[in-house]
This record gives C-alpha cells, sequence and structure tokens, in this order.
C-alpha cells in the first residue's frame, strides 16, 4: 500500500483547478457549521444535491462550472447534529473513488475530513485514505492544514 495522502499549510480554496475537491456533510445537507459553511457558499447548488438524494455512506457530486473537476459531499451522518461513524466515512470514501475512477479524477484535495466539528481522529482518517486510495497508486491527496495569518 502506497501513502498517497500528502499534507500542506494552506487555504483549500486556493488548491489548483486540476485537483477536485471534498468534504463531509450530512444527508440533511444543512452546512450550517465549519467549512461547509464555505463550500456552501462558493459552490451552492444544495437543491441539485439534495434531488441526487444520497444516503449515508454515499457521495453527492457537483461539477465545477467552467473546469473539470468535481465537488465531493461525503455523507458521512443522517443529521448535521450527529457523529460520523469511521464505517461510514470509509464507505463515503470508497463511494468517491468509484466516481474519480470512472471520470478520470486523480487529483483530491481535502481539509482534514471528519475532524473538525465531527470529531474524528486524523490518524484513523489518514490510514483509511491511504487504505482506500493507496492500493493502485494513481491518486494523489493533497490535504490543507488551514493556517491562519
Amino acid at each position: 500500500m502506497t501513502n498517497c495522502v500528502r499534507e500542506i499549510e494552506g487555504d483549500l480554496f486556493a488548491a489548483p483547478k486540476d485537483h477536485s475537491m471534498a468534504h463531509c456533510v450530512a444527508a440533511d445537507l444543512k452546512m450550517g457549521a465549519g467549512i461547509a459553511v464555505r463550500f456552501k457558499q462558493l459552490y451552492g447548488k444544495v437543491e441539485e444535491l439534495r434531488a441526487q438524494n444520497i444516503g449515508v455512506g454515499g457521495v453527492a457530486v457537483l461539477a465545477d462550472d467552467g473546469s473539470q473537476r468535481f465537488i465531493y459531499y461525503l455523507i458521512t451522518k443522517k443529521t448535521y447534529n450527529l457523529k460520523p461513524t469511521y464505517d461510514d466515512l470509509s464507505r463515503s470514501l470508497e463511494a468517491m473513488k468509484t466516481h474519480m475512477a470512472s471520470n478520470g479524477v486523480q487529483k483530491l484535495a481535502i481539509p482534514r475530513i471528519g475532524c473538525g466539528i465531527d470529531g474524528l481522529e486524523w490518524g484513523k482518517v489518514k490510514e483509511i485514505l491511504n487504505k482506500v486510495f493507496g492500493a493502485d497508486g494513481s491518486f494523489e491527496i493533497v490535504v490543507y492544514n488551514f493556517v491562519p495569518k
């Protein structure tokens, strides 16, 4: 298994346009706190996401207008006030990997998914990312650790 996760300091939203992006949300798609708020402000289309009707362990997808990238919404819990499990996160990541593979997406920019408000441990999440994406070595995952100036 190769280590495909690379951590850097910086602003996720300044990631190169050839990197698709992902973050965790609840199936209710409230996106009222944390980094999800910024995704909602920048990409909107909440109704389009709702129409995909994705359950926990799945992934909702938006195409980023005017670029070749996708914005992934990992559905890791039923409602915004719950906490995700590592198992549900793994299932969502597998679903995203399937979409990435079938759409030629190899580069992904993410925050420390599930580790902010959701309270998952970064060490375990990083392990899961390497397990899901490291097997065939064709994916590059860049984790943006935001350090406010």
